[in-house]
């Protein structure tokens, strides 16, 4: 499998494994702009794809992956590593995400990368017509 960073021309390939949250053109070319988002292949198909990116917490920085998606645990644990890499190499020591209990498959790749899960929860506040609605998903994630 290959993990390589992605352009413009790959945004069908990521929306073949975005399922009900397709990646916008704009989402897509802010993350390209990053260096630590990344699109996993096996051959010409499309295995997963990580969006993260470097956010100044005040003291230091923290890679924040926004979203990851993949088709198997060993293309999110090749992305999870591509994100680990590229965060070391621009000297960001820390690499965090959000996961949802139901995404064993991820939990199972973060263990196994070396990631700490918990103890904190991510709490969310949607604003607006989607908070009416009820809507609470796609906040960082």
């Amino acid at each position: 499998m290959r993990f390589r960073p992605f352009t413009e021309e790959d945004l069908d390939r990521l929306n073949q494994l975005a399922g009900k949250r397709p990646v916008s053109l704009g989402a897509l070319r802010f993350f390209a702009r990053t260096g630590h988002s990344f699109l996993a292949e096996e051959g010409e198909e499309p295995m997963g794809f990580a969006l993260a990116q470097a956010v100044w917490q005040g003291e230091a920085t923290t890679v924040l992956v926004t979203r990851i998606e993949g088709r198997s645990v060993e293309a999110l644990r090749g992305l999870l590593r591509a994100v680990v890499k590229s965060a070391y190499d621009a000297g960001v020591y820390e690499v965090a995400l959000h996961l949802d209990p139901e995404r064993k498959e991820l939990e199972e790749a973060l263990k196994a990368e070396g990631f700490a899960l918990g103890p904190l929860v991510l709490a969310v506040r949607v604003l607006g017509s989607r908070g009416a609605r009820g809507e609470t998903r796609g906040v960082l994630e």
